[in-house]
């Protein structure tokens, strides 16, 4: 079965190969606007062929509807480049060619992520369980915290990943998804604001990076 990463890359990667053969070809014009006209019709034509797993098919939707109510201004081929460039610049074994490789998270990557954090003035909370409606004073600092039980289940004893991990933030997410990305680590939003912890939202860290939908990309890659 398709992983969602896997196949989303593929989607983007052939994409892009796609438009850049048409300009060669002279069919496609190089300039912003014809470039997305090409893209917006491109991502309709493959829904209709169902060329990719169906592990995709709401993304494609979502981009599809874009094209339609924003036409030229949709920017794919922006959006496009962004999510190539995010999953290529994850650090991972041998080079991406086509087709991208499970890479195995380890704790020491969130550890690391805890210090950064804790330099940039964040409260990182990580002691105690969280499996009810909690609320957490932080005087407006900003805030991570990790429930200690689920932390403890989503590692291994050698240190690696097996299961998915909830992050609760509270602060400038941009700055956090840019360090966690820093540590090879790509977020997964579930909400902004309202979860568990009051006030802050959550964010998930899934195994080799793999979640099911499009992760929250780096300011800069």
């Amino acid at each position: 079965m398709a992983t969602f990463y896997q196949e989303i890359y593929k989607v983007v990667s052939q994409g892009l190969q796609e438009l850049t053969e048409s300009q060669q070809a002279g069919k496609t014009p190089k300039n912003p606007v014809s470039e997305t006209l090409y893209l917006n019709a491109w991502v309709t034509k493959v829904i209709k062929q169902q060329r990719y797993d169906h592990v995709v098919a709401k993304t494609l939707i979502d981009w599809q509807k874009q094209a339609r109510s924003m036409g030229k201004n949709a920017q794919l081929k922006s959006q496009f480049e962004q999510i190539k460039s995010c999953y290529e610049g994850i650090p991972r074994d041998g080079e991406v060619t086509g087709t991208l490789h499970a890479q195995t998270l380890h704790d020491s990557q969130l550890k690391a992520l805890y210090g950064q954090l804790e330099q940039h003035d964040w409260l990182v909370t990580t002691e105690y369980e969280v499996n009810r409606k909690v609320t957490h004073h932080t005087d407006g600092q900003a805030s991570l915290v990790v429930c200690s039980a689920q932390y403890a289940a989503a590692f291994d004893d050698s240190g690696e990943m097996v299961k998915p991990l909830s992050l609760f933030v509270r602060g400038d997410t941009r700055q956090f998804i840019d360090l966690a990305y820093a540590q090879g680590l790509l977020l997964y939003k579930v909400t902004d604001y309202k979860s568990i912890v009051k006030y802050h939202g959550e964010f998930k860290l899934f195994p080799c990076n793999a979640g099911t939908h499009l992760p929250e990309l780096p300011a800069q890659q």
